[in-house]
């Protein structure tokens, strides 16, 4: 095995168990602080911003690079299209991981831990995406 996949299963095992440990959830923690009032998933979130937050600056240096490691978008008409068109297929992938009690992060953990409802929720999910990489998103490329 090389040392991208060697790192890339130790990265996958860590994200895994602190996702279920900490019962991770973006979906869930904005259901509950909007529904009842309850924050606790709201702390996975914000230390996953604050993890952003503190990495972006570094990851130039831990890469060894000088470069910027995200490059600004350049913002044509079929970029805004393709952006407009992803916001809405997100908010469509928000509202059904909402109805489904969670978010795709969290619907692989329960995946991984036996439940039958989450796996089929991942089956969709892969479905859809593989519908919009390989027949919607040419076809709105095509049409912008």
């Amino acid at each position: 095995m090389t040392v991208a996949a060697i790192a890339t299963l130790l990265g996958g095992v860590l994200l895994g168990y602190a996702g279920q440990r900490s019962r991770m959830c973006f979906v869930g923690a904005s259901r509950d602080v909007l529904a009842v009032g309850d924050r606790y998933r709201l702390n996975g979130f914000l230390a996953f911003v604050a993890t952003i937050l503190v990495l972006q600056p570094l990851l130039p240096v831990l890469v060894g690079t000088d470069q910027a490691i995200i490059r600004p978008f350049v913002f044509d008409g079929l970029t805004v299209g393709l952006v407009a068109v992803t916001v809405v297929a997100a908010a469509a992938i928000g509202f059904a991981s909402t109805l489904a009690n969670g978010c795709p992060f969290r619907q692989h953990v329960l995946a991984a831990q036996g439940a039958i409802s989450s796996v089929w929720y991942l089956v969709g999910f892969l479905a859809g995406a593989f519908a919009y990489h390989f027949w919607v998103a040419p076809e709105i490329a095509r049409f912008i």
